[in-house]
């Protein structure tokens, strides 16, 4: 049996052929239809025009044109965009263009057997919590009227002008960039939006991204820091000759003879997250990046506003906001909770630790391509590797080190090890003075020497996350294996 229709915090995801097929696209688009009319945008948006895009994925032109049609056949005026574009990019041309909305076939950074659905709202960002819901309340719904058209139209020209227009395009001439949007959307932009013939690998289009999942963590940077490190050359002809199955090397401390790129862009398949190699082809935690741009944009760029995180990011950004002297503030863990602040407050910066990072003065979204594009703006602007900006960064604020690890276990094991952590039975299990407890979003212990360890447990899969945080190194590995420990211990009498 097929899965049901379910919205997450960002849309409907679903495997091809299995939940995602034509018949059931249809109904989600005639759900989108119903509850767009119950919208109330301000004055000045266009209640009856929507636009519709789609990513690289399988079949994601032919399901976009499926629910263009069905929007038009609910009396909509749908703007269709000619080719594949970046998720942001929806919500940039409904901004605008001051329409109700749109929608993006897209699964993201999720592997290649998913497509998926996101609705993008009049003010330039996703969906609110209450819009999906109305959707869900919609399905089965039929959305028929009269009065409906498409009309294709290149979104793209817009975007990148607008992309351009943030940057100092000039201050990166001389920059040797190399981009790797892993098979995804955003191939070919950095070029488009710099006006210089950006170094490329993975972009053409491969609906299997090759083989990798097209997020932009260590895991599935191999090609890129491989060209990096001097391994290989990128270009758009020797995209092919990379393996993306080959494992990265261990970086040497420094390289023995200058770099062959300053910086590699990475984005995932739809160009809203972000991932940074340096010139050693190492990889750089988002969470570096974030605090990077916050003190580049307050600092050099002269700009102002406040910094916001979500819970589970470094407090790297939190010591960075104080020292500039802006306000912070820490959302639950998404980017919506981030865009919703965009939304009522003026936010210079906000991200989290996935690689989603976004600029309240562009738009209240997650953008890839121009967070990637600012971080290569400032090893030009400073003429200093990245690798020695990360160093000076640390030297100021103090070196974080952060890791994550995901753990499939049953529910009511992950469930078990949230109440134990709750009632304080892990408090002295970590080796460091116990400080606090907070519930925000999952319960996160806080320990007297700045280290940190949060759970929290998916409500409708048997997975829990553990993030952990440390000026140690090596004591976030330790506290990690400390909790895997703890949580198979729930796990024993299963197993018999």
């Amino acid at each position: 049996m097929s899965q049901p229709i379910t919205f997450g915090t960002d849309g409907w995801r679903a495997v091809i052929a299995d939940g995602f097929t034509f018949d059931n696209v249809r109904r989600v688009s005639d759900a989108i239809a119903v509850a767009a009319r119950t919208l109330e945008p301000p004055e000045g948006i266009d209640r009856n025009a929507l636009v519709v895009g789609f990513d690289r994925r399988f079949l994601s032109r032919e399901f976009a044109t499926l629910v263009a049609e069905t929007l038009r056949d609910g009396g909509f005026r749908v703007v269709l965009s000619t080719a594949p574009t970046p998720s942001q990019t929806i919500s940039f041309t409904a901004w605008r263009r001051k329409l109700l909305g749109g929608v993006v076939v897209t699964a993201s950074h999720n592997p290649a057997k998913y497509n998926g659905l996101k609705f993008k709202a009049w003010y330039g960002g996703s969906a609110l919590p209450e819009m999906y819901a109305a959707i869900a309340g919609a399905l089965g719904q039929s959305s028929k009227r009269d009065g409906g058209s498409i009309e294709e139209s290149d979104l793209l020209d817009d975007y990148v002008a607008a992309l351009r227009a943030q940057l100092d395009v000039q201050k990166m001439a001389s920059l040797r960039i190399l981009h790797d949007p892993i098979h995804g959307v955003s191939a070919g932009l950095p070029s488009r939006i710099l006006g210089i013939d950006v170094a490329t690998i993975r972009g053409e289009n491969n609906p299997s991204f090759g083989g990798v999942n097209p997020e932009p963590i260590p895991d599935n940077l191999a090609a890129s820091s491989k060209v990096m490190r001097g391994s290989g050359v990128g270009s758009r002809e020797s995209e092919s000759s990379l393996s993306a199955s080959t494992p990265a090397p261990t970086p040497d401390p420094r390289p023995p003879t200058p770099a062959t790129y300053d910086i590699a862009i990475c984005n995932d398949g739809d160009a809203d997250r972000l991932g940074i190699l340096d010139e050693r082809g190492v990889f750089v935690s988002p969470q570096k990046i974030i605090a990077l741009l916050a003190l580049y944009l307050v600092r050099e760029k002269k700009m102002t506003g406040e910094i916001v995180k979500t819970f589970s990011t470094s407090r790297l950004i939190e010591t960075v906001a104080r020292a500039l002297g802006v306000p912070f503030h820490e959302t639950a863990i998404g980017f919506k909770y981030v865009a919703d602040l965009m939304l009522t407050r003026n936010i210079l910066i906000g991200g989290e630790e996935s690689g989603g990072i976004g600029f309240g003065h562009f738009l209240p979204e997650r953008d890839g391509i121009l967070s990637g594009l600012l971080v290569a703006e400032c090893i030009a602007h400073f003429g200093k590797p990245l690798s020695h900006l990360i160093e000076s960064m640390e030297e100021e604020f103090g070196a974080l080190h952060y890791d994550r690890r995901d753990l499939n276990r049953p529910m009511e094991v992950c469930a078990l090890l949230i109440e134990r952590v709750r009632a304080g039975e892990l408090n002295a299990a970590f080796g460091a003075a116990f400080a606090s407890l907070e519930e925000k979003d999952g319960v996160k212990l806080n320990f007297a020497d700045g280290s940190w360890i949060l759970f929290r447990k998916s409500g409708t899969e048997p997975i829990i996350r553990i993030y952990c945080e440390s000026p140690d190194a090596g004591q976030v590995s330790e506290m990690l294996d400390v909790a895997v420990r703890e949580l198979d211990r729930n796990n024993e009498p299963q197993r018999h």
